[in-house]
């Protein structure tokens, strides 16, 4: 790629942000991450962790999403995305928009969880019409306990600085560490009745086949 097409390129960064994935400028041809594990991230029939996060759009007040008072109402569709500035998780969040009408006809709430600033999900949430609950998993905390959580390489943080990605600067903090995209629907008694998991971060849950657990719980029911 010559200078002026690099330059381009970073230029229009922040519009493929937010472009659908059917356009090859997103693929930024990133070198996969190594996962550093505390424990292996739970899978169908676990029982998902008892948690706590902030509202991403409550201010200055810090309401918090506490998972059970949600689960009150019924199952929740847990979903952990990098942040606004990956292409790969705006398409995602804009297919479980494009279903939530039928999600929340299961009796089902969606809680979409990342590290990043509450101002750059305010942004997201008003540019795409997200009509979805958003948590702000600061330093990834909840992210470490559930061992979704890894540190950018030296490699990928250097494509990073390339493309003008400042993921520190993203999230509020120092360092570059990031979620593993991660998709759980939840039911009721904390019980996992669907869990996707990939390292890969092209990969992502098939939101169709959560509306079917969803269907055949409130089904069971």
């Amino acid at each position: 790629m010559n200078k002026a097409a690099f330059y381009s390129t970073i230029a229009m960064l922040p519009v493929f942000a937010y472009a659908p994935l059917t356009s090859a400028a997103l693929e930024l041809d990133e070198p996969e991450a190594k996962t550093m594990k505390i424990k292996q991230p739970l899978q169908v029939n676990d029982q998902m962790i008892s948690f706590r996060v902030d509202d991403a759009f409550d201010g200055d007040k810090q309401a918090s999403i506490e998972l059970d008072e949600l689960l009150k109402d019924g199952p929740v569709v847990l979903t952990f995305y990098r942040g606004s500035w990956c292409p790969y998780c705006v398409t995602e969040l804009t297919a479980i928009q494009q279903r939530l009408e039928k999600i929340t006809d299961t009796g089902a709430t969606v809680l979409a969880i990342s590290p990043e600033v509450p101002g750059k999900t305010a942004d997201l949430k008003e540019q795409k019409d997200l009509g979805f609950l958003f948590g702000t998993d600061h330093n990834n905390e909840l992210a470490k306990k559930l061992a979704l959580w890894f540190e950018l390489d030296e490699e990928t943080v250097k494509r990073y600085n390339q493309y003008g990605l400042d993921i520190p600067e993203s999230n509020g903090t120092g360092t570059w560490e990031l979620p593993v995209p991660a998709t759980y629907v939840i039911d009721t008694d904390r019980t996992i009745r669907f869990a996707f998991v990939d390292e890969n971060y092209k990969e992502r849950a098939d939101y169709d086949e959560v509306l079917k657990v969803l269907k055949k719980i409130q089904k069971d029911d």
